[in-house]
């Protein structure tokens, strides 16, 4: 293998697809979208040109409302984009020094895709066509309200969008021809980050209230531009 795993992993993250298409609604004075992605209340979404704007409301794969708004401004529609994904890998500890050292705001660390590092590990000898094949564990994590969110709402609010966000990455591999299909993978919730104890779970890694999901997969990778 050449290239280290985490750097694999995190090109994966940036071949993801943070796009959505939307068509300004004049009756309903909204924007009409087939999908919402890990879009939630109060995040940032983008224009073609690089403008801001605040989600205030939605229906999943439905519709979005968000300020500015038009009359104030042109109807968001078109090419929308989402914020990317924060990426992290590493130990505990090494996530956390890390998380740290990016500040206080969680607008600018959130989504977060946490890689940890590999569990198993496998290389193949020259005359197969496989380059590694590894278990991973990879966490899709978003802000939470521990205060005010019971468990009903961390999971509708945070932990539907980071399924979304889980699902765009399993997407990516399968379009990947570099990497063979992935038809089974397990997914585990939690309504906040660090709080449950069951087995496989970990303590709270980042200071921070979040809620998300984790995926566990056995990720298989070919050698490119394998003559064999």
């Amino acid at each position: 293998m050449k290239k280290d795993l985490s750097d694999i992993i995190e090109e994966i993250v940036q071949d993801m697809d943070n796009t959505i298409t939307g068509v300004w609604n004049s009756v309903e004075l909204r924007t009409d979208v087939c999908k919402t992605k890990w879009i939630r209340k109060g995040k940032k979404v983008f224009d073609s040109v690089g403008n801001e704007y605040t989600i205030t409301d939605f229906e999943v794969d439905s519709w979005i409302k968000y300020e500015p708004a038009p009359p104030d401004v042109l109807p968001l529609e078109g090419t929308i984009y989402l914020e990317e994904p924060y990426f992290m890998t590493g130990t505990k500890m090494s996530a956390n020094m890390e998380w740290t050292k990016e500040g206080n705001d969680l607008t600018q660390k959130t989504p977060i895709v946490w890689y940890l590092d590999f569990i198993r590990f496998r290389e193949f000898g020259r005359d197969s066509a496989i380059d590694f094949e590894s278990d991973v564990r990879i966490f899709f994590l978003d802000e939470t309200n521990v205060r005010q969110f019971y468990t009903k709402d961390h999971r509708q609010e945070v932990v539907r969008p980071m399924t979304e966000l889980l699902e765009e990455f399993i997407s990516t591999v399968r379009k990947n021809r570099n990497f063979k299909r992935i038809d089974d993978f397990e997914i585990l919730t939690f309504t906040r980050f660090g709080t449950e104890r069951e087995q496989g779970y970990f303590e709270n890694i980042l200071d921070a209230n979040l809620s998300g999901v984790e995926l566990r997969v056995t990720l298989v990778k070919y050698k490119e531009n394998c003559t064999c």
